[in-house]
């Protein structure tokens, strides 16, 4: 249902970038509108926020009605205060990045049948693409409001941080259990390049190991080469 607005009044929204590694890819979870404005067109799963709650308490209630993940990693990424972002009226976003391992949300897409669509994610010098798994495509200009902007936002945060935060570690499916193949396959799905896997271990474990955030365990996981690979243990 469309909401109406009061002109001259101010509004808030939340939105949300829900991002996943799968199969090696980055993708990002839209909604398509029912009404208008931009009816029939995808968008980022969002919701006006209450007089009496913040943004952070509207996004989380947002993503505990859609995505009941506990612990999923949320982090503020702009506020976007363009005058025309919105047709309807004065409306401003507080955008969020959401990072959920793609085991656990395929599991609930399934469960729940949820009204999403998985968009695998591809920006360089052309430009921010999105592509479905029946090879649909989509550029900025095709989604609602101002979201392609919204996208390329933090696709650009995501990449700037990956190298000096622990943001891409939250795309693991078992963040106590993992290989550096994993971890790494998380790397380049995000930098969208390929990575020298000497380097990438030699820097990993230089930078977490030695400080003692990631230790070794005693399991090991799938083959690597010919061998099983050891798994790690992160505390997030």
């Amino acid at each position: 249902m469309q909401r109406e607005l009061t002109p001259d009044q101010l509004y808030v929204t939340v939105d949300m970038l829900i991002l996943t590694v799968k199969e090696g890819r980055l993708n990002i979870l839209l909604s398509q509108r029912v009404g208008p404005p931009y009816e029939g067109r995808w968008a980022l799963p969002g919701r006006f926020i209450g007089h009496n709650e913040s943004a952070e308490a509207a996004v989380e209630k947002l993503l505990e009605e859609m995505l009941p993940i506990r612990h999923a990693y949320l982090e503020q990424l702009y506020t976007f205060t363009d005058v025309n972002r919105d047709p309807r009226g004065r409306v401003i976003s507080a955008a969020y990045l959401v990072i959920v391992p793609w085991g656990q949300l395929k599991k609930l897409m399934a469960e729940r049948e949820l009204p999403f669509r998985c968009y695998q994610l591809s920006m360089d010098g052309k430009g921010l693409r999105l592509t479905d798994d029946a090879g649909s495509r989509l550029c900025p200009g095709d989604l609602a409001f101002d979201h392609g902007r919204i996208i390329e936002t933090g696709v650009t945060r995501l990449r700037g941080k990956i190298d000096y935060a622990d943001i891409g570690f939250r795309f693991l499916e078992n963040p106590r259990a993992f290989s550096l193949s994993e971890l790494q396959t998380v790397f380049e799905a995000v930098l969208e390049s390929s990575v020298d896997s000497s380097n990438f271990r030699r820097s990993i474990l230089g930078r977490y190991e030695k400080t003692g955030q990631i230790k070794q365990t005693n399991q090991t996981g799938k083959q690597e080469r010919g061998r099983p690979a050891a798994l790690y243990s992160m505390t997030l």
